[in-house]
């Protein structure tokens, strides 16, 4: 938790979140609907892709810290 701690501060402007979430809703949004397309419940689909994103943030902390 230390790690996404740190690097929680070194993330842009809400604009650019902003600017970002819109820009890859739609291709998460896919993903999602694919996963369910081939039989996979929603909230299960959401949940592996979250733990992707927090894997990668993790991964990222990491090297930030190094």
């Amino acid at each position: 938790m230390n790690n996404v701690l740190q690097f929680r501060p070194k993330c842009p402007h809400v604009e650019t979140l902003a600017d970002c979430r819109e820009a890859l809703e739609p291709l998460v949004m896919k993903i999602l609907s694919e996963a369910i397309g081939k039989g996979y419940p929603p909230a299960e689909a959401a949940m592996v892709v979250a733990d992707i994103a927090d894997d990668y943030i993790l991964m990222l902390s990491r090297q930030l810290a190094h």
